[in-house]
């Protein structure tokens, strides 16, 4: 494809807000009520279908995307379809993942979907797991021509994963319970708090019950964050759940010790329930807005898939992974070839970009290598030789996903050194000073105990995880998911971006150079076009399936299939004569003035020419992370000189535009130059390595199976100006962090003053320590703004 210079669309300085998904988004001059082409299908296709009554719900949802117009391999549920008409009943059902729920309208549509089939009988989705239950009659439906219509609508099913979170079930039900106990243990201590007597049998009988609840709630709750404290600490790590322990320990330990010496004012059991649950609370808010992002994706992960081995004159279809050199298999249309192979008997044409960052296809002749990872774009069966097995193929590095990482805050850490040390000095302290100077063992046991309990970090434990749930809640509205809750934290120590180019700062798809073309067709022309383009893979037909389809045009009916001729394009017999579309010199037979030519029986109907083009936004985003002091650069397996164009483009200096690099060598110098303090922004499978070595991970790709499984946070719609978002909301974020400790330490020193002189009591503990979270919470929710204008001000901190 011959190059043309990037088209760049300036922004505007104020938010829109999508007519489909109601995402803000920076409205650019060709597109002021969508935030991409997918939404604007989709809002087309719900009103031609009668489906409009989705918009009565009127909740923000994820955007549409660009997979909506490209085709995906839904083999794997005809199969599951037949394995479960197998068992010769009347009705049958199976259960699926779902990606894209994100509101109550999306789950009224998926159902109202499925009813439009032919056979259906039920559709019942669960929003929280992210899956759906279809029932139909048997042999009456066809799963894989709903999954593809779904698709249409911005929803992709996939095999059942067991995507729910068994961490976050459980944490769940302890906090139900232990909210139970909690309640419990105040209506319990009731007497205490008016004074009864202590020998009356109702009241020993009430400490023997707050006994059992706070026991409970030790062990159902403070196990919790007992198991993290101590996997910290053998990591030598310090955690937030470490002080939390203690005070826990501390508190039950001392009213147990209190409750059988019969030394009433030192019992504690109501402050344990109640502090065991508002840590539950808290944890349970910052583990819930990660873990729905998570979940909005599917489970799937890439692998490469089943080929078919060939054994002798027979075939035998095996997992990828077991694939040897020197074996012969053959690939599929659209399928990726898993190892460095020799091409066998014909030439053919395949995609790069994914695994090399090359937007152009490119053909290989028979005998020719093809790099594994390629995909497919010929409409037969291929067959190659393996010149490698699945170990030494590097795609299998690239599809390696490990656990998620651990990150250490060792500001944190260091706080909570400081803040565990000043604790107990004071709480020996006050223990000695009213022991020898009053000599009040007692007493001097009381003041301990006071100090260890009050000191208790339950303003943060409380206020903290819910600035998290409430800032990932806000920056959906944007277009940012978040999947890492210590994203915030490293973000601050962020000074450099890193963008992959195809995909990434650009667009996914091609894009049309001259679109007026367009409105000089015909709208039966449109349709015989999207006929030709509909189930091609080649980039330039993605181009022009996704124009067509967004502006309504429907795919022409007709027999005969559409022949690809590899390297050359598209034909097809139709009712009105032998359409072509593809490279002049093959279309117009010996014209070579350039161009992708549609022609009608040799007579040249139109002639388009594509352009990579830049997201809206991206150079002035990029403007703005260069003037607020950050490094920015280009990392791309594409061509130097198309890369330095891009980065010409883009205003960035010289030398920070690199390409032709593989994805070992962006790796290599992410380790070398920025493991510490980057932020890596990309789509591809040639990204991968890079990835695994960047201090922060994000990508715009969320339907591959690879990246969004590794990402820290991912990006929808087609601009990037929720990158300058994220990091709006990330100084918002510690300003409001910083407030929050300055009254948590300002409270502390309070009620710790109080506890060393004696006036503090379990009435007291019980009552400042609610209130405190209360005024935290406010904090938050005063002091936590994402910036309006979803760009940063000119600052040398981020």
């Amino acid at each position: 494809m011959p190059h043309v210079p990037l088209k760049t669309s300036a922004p505007a300085r104020k938010h829109a807000e999508c007519r489909h998904c109601h995402t803000r988004f920076h409205p650019v001059s060709d597109e002021q009520e969508f935030c991409c082409e997918g939404c604007r299908f989709v809002h087309h296709l719900l009103h031609k279908r009668g489906l409009e009554e989705f918009y009565n719900f009127g909740e923000t949802m994820v955007p549409a995307g660009s997979f909506v117009f490209h085709e995906r391999d839904y083999r794997w549920i005809g199969e599951l379809q037949r394995t479960a008409e197998a068992n010769g009943e009347e009705m049958t059902e199976v259960m699926v993942d779902v990606q894209g729920i994100s509101c109550a309208g999306c789950v009224w549509l998926i159902e109202a979907v499925f009813m439009e089939h032919p056979g259906a009988i039920s559709c019942l989705v669960n929003s929280s797991s992210g899956t759906v239950r279809l029932r139909w009659n048997t042999g009456m439906s066809d799963l894989a021509a709903y999954a593809r219509d779904l698709q249409r609508f911005g929803y992709l099913l996939g095999p059942l994963q067991g995507k729910t979170s068994a961490s976050l079930g459980a944490l769940t039900r302890k906090l139900g319970l232990c909210g139970f106990l909690a309640m419990n243990a105040m209506l319990f201590a009731s007497p205490r708090y008016f004074s009864m007597d202590p020998g009356d049998a109702l009241v020993a009988l009430f400490d023997i019950i707050s006994f059992g609840l706070a026991t409970a709630s030790i062990a159902l709750g403070g196990t919790y964050f007992f198991r993290r404290a101590w996997a910290a600490l053998r990591m030598g790590a310090l955690h937030i759940d470490l002080p939390i322990s203690l005070g826990l320990l501390f508190a039950y330990a001392g009213s147990v010790g209190a409750w059988l010496k019969d030394q009433h004012s030192l019992n504690y059991f109501d402050f344990v329930s109640i502090f065991t649950f508002l840590m539950l609370l808290g944890r349970w808010l910052q583990e819930r807005a990660v873990e729905a992002n998570r979940r909005r994706l599917l489970g799937l992960r890439l692998s490469p898939g089943r080929v078919r081995m060939v054994r002798g004159d027979a075939t035998e279809e095996v997992e990828a992974r077991e694939i040897s050199g020197g074996e012969e298999f053959i690939v599929a249309r659209n399928q990726v070839v898993p190892v460095r192979s020799r091409l066998r008997h014909r030439g053919a044409t395949f995609a790069l970009n994914w695994i090399t960052g090359e937007p152009a296809p490119r053909s290989f002749s028979a005998g020719g290598i093809v790099p594994a990872g390629a995909r497919s774009l010929d409409d037969g069966d291929l067959t190659f030789e393996a010149l490698e097995g699945w170990e030494e193929s590097q795609l299998s590095a690239l599809l390696r996903i490990d656990a998620e990482r651990e990150w250490r805050n060792r500001g944190l850490e260091r706080l909570i050194r400081i803040y565990l040390g000043v604790v107990l000095t004071l709480a020996a302290t006050g223990f000695f000073a009213w022991g020898f100077g009053a000599g009040s063992w007692l007493s001097a046991f009381q003041v301990m105990i006071s100090v260890l309990v009050v000191s208790c970090p339950c303003a943060i434990g409380v206020a903290l995880p819910l600035l998290d749930d409430i800032a990932a809640a806000r920056l959906q509205q944007y277009g940012v998911y978040l999947r890492a809750g210590s994203v915030w934290a490293r973000l601050r120590h962020v000074t450099t971006l890193l963008f992959d180019k195809t995909g990434t700062i650009t667009l996914e798809t091609l894009r049309p150079a001259n679109p007026g073309v367009f409105g000089e067709l015909s709208v039966q022309t449109k349709s015989y076009l999207l006929r030709m383009v509909e189930r091609s893979l080649h980039p330039v037909a993605a181009c022009l399936r996704e124009a067509l389809l967004s502006s309504g045009i429907e795919p022409a009916q007709g027999d005969g299939a559409v022949r690809e001729i590899p390297g050359m394009g598209l034909e097809w017999e139709s009712p009105v004569g032998c359409w072509r579309l593809g490279r002049c010199s093959w279309v117009m037979e010996g014209d070579d003035s350039g161009g992708t030519v549609l022609a009608l029986d040799g007579t040249e109907v139109a002639r388009f020419r594509f352009r990579e083009e830049l997201r809206p936004d991206a150079a002035a985003q990029v403007a703005q992370f260069q003037a607020a002091g950050m490094d920015v650069y280009l990392l791309s397996g594409d061509e130097q000189a198309r890369v330095e164009k891009m980065g010409g483009t883009l205003a960035l200096p010289e030398g920070h535009a690199l390409g032709g690099l593989t994805p070992d060598d962006k790796a290599d110098l992410v380790r070398r130059r920025w493991a510490g303090n980057a932020l890596m922004l990309g789509d591809g499978a040639n990204d991968s390595l890079a990835f695994d070595a960047a201090l922060c991970r994000g990508t715009p790709a969320v339907d591959a199976g690879l990246l969004e499984h590794k990402a820290d946070f991912y990006l929808l719609g087609r601009g990037l100006n929720g990158l300058g978002t994220l990091f709006g909301a990330g100084r918002s974020h510690r300003r409001t962090t910083l407030r929050v400790f300055a009254f948590a330490m300002t409270y502390n020193a309070l009620a710790v003053s109080a506890s060393l002189a004696g006036w503090m009591s379990p009435l007291v503990a019980a009552v400042i320590m609610p209130l405190s979270s209360l005024v935290s919470i406010g904090i938050v929710l005063a002091g936590f703004r994402v910036p309006a204008s979803g760009y940063f001000p000119n600052t040398k901190r981020l």
